[in-house]
């Protein structure tokens, strides 16, 4: 039995998109094992938990004073992982965690499939990417471009479901705001003091992330910490979205066709979530909305939008020009060709 170690983690972002793969990869290679290595975060174990997924918790530092100390307890934590495995190949979907892994399969000549999700890599898939057999990418690049992994089913939403989870009645337009599966605390913020403002043309479907549920409670207003199976029919009964402009979340939100604002995290992570928003915007199906402006414009961006159906039904269309519904087999079949040219392990 041929065996591949799925490593990523510090949000569900970059899990998600690998239990999507390892879907497809059951179907083409059945005889085919698979474990997971996440963060220590509690997000990365309760969602593989939820989709009883085997998994190990791996603390790997991120770049500090204490990093040479730190990485050296976090590569042998990673040895005894994949000594205990045995993997074939690695599937790589960044986050720190990923570097103590990569680093031992390399050593052991472990082939390594790394996938990229934004525009620009963050430091550990700068590393990685030195070690990698074959790199994928979601965004057009230099590289194998497969897009971005969705997870299972997440375009067959309800649009009655979603209304009946929410307890919205589908009157009026909505709103989802989705700051990603940490949240976004300038989002919320936004939209919770323009709130009355914004509840004049639409309803709001408010993804506010852990720790940070709004007490609010309003006709027309839906908060929420955290979606996961409710998350495609939340997609299924939105109009337009309030977005970070996370990889993972423009995918999914291209990948269902709904008009998005994008607000990018700025100057973390080598700027990615702004360079993705350049991306997505300058394809149509997207606009950007400095936070910087988030308050100030936040209201007039998102009611000229609701009020002009023709731009929306353009951009609704543009945005899934961006999407890649195979993404995820794409990158399971380059793992069975991986597989089929390593060594069986011992």
């Amino acid at each position: 039995m041929l065996k591949i170690l799925f490593v990523g983690g510090g949000s569900v972002g970059h899990i998600a998109p690998a239990i999507a793969v390892w879907e497809e990869l059951k179907k083409l290679s059945p005889h085919t094992s698979a474990h997971f290595v996440c963060s220590p975060r509690p997000d990365d174990s309760a969602f593989l938990t939820k989709h009883k997924l085997p998994y190990s918790v791996l603390d790997a530092p991120r770049l500090s004073v204490l990093y040479p100390l730190r990485i050296i307890h976090a590569v042998r934590a990673a040895k005894k992982i994949v000594f205990t495995f045995k993997p074939d190949c690695i599937f790589s979907k960044g986050g720190y965690v990923s570097i103590p892994i990569c680093f031992v399969a390399k050593q052991l000549h472990i082939p390594i499939i790394l996938h990229e999700s934004d525009t620009v890599s963050g430091y550990a898939n700068r590393i990685v990417s030195r070690w990698a057999t074959k790199i994928c990418t979601g965004f057009p690049s230099k590289h194998t471009v497969t897009g971005n992994p969705l997870r299972k089913n997440i375009t067959k939403g309800s649009k009655e479901e979603g209304l009946n989870i929410s307890g919205l009645d589908g009157h009026k337009p909505i709103l989802l705001v989705i700051g990603g599966s940490q949240g976004a605390e300038a989002l919320n913020n936004a939209v919770v003091q323009n709130l009355d403002d914004l509840l004049l043309r639409c309803d709001v479907l408010h993804i506010t992330g852990r720790g940070k549920l709004s007490k609010i409670t309003k006709d027309g207003y839906y908060s929420a910490e955290f979606a996961d199976s409710e998350l495609r029919h939340f997609y299924a009964c939105s109009t337009v979205a309030l977005s970070r402009a996370g990889a993972g979340s423009i995918s999914e939100l291209s990948a269902n066709g709904i008009p998005t604002i994008l607000v990018p995290l700025r100057k973390v992570g080598h700027d990615h979530q702004y360079k993705n928003a350049v991306a997505s915007v300058k394809d149509g199906g997207c606009m950007c909305l400095e936070q910087t402006l988030l308050q100030k414009k936040l209201v007039s961006t998102v009611h000229s939008l609701i009020a002009d159906d023709e731009k929306r039904a353009a951009m609704s269309k543009k945005i899934r020009m961006f999407s890649h519904p195979d993404a995820a087999l794409q990158i399971a079949k380059i793992i069975v060709q991986t597989l089929d040219k390593a060594p069986t392990g011992e």
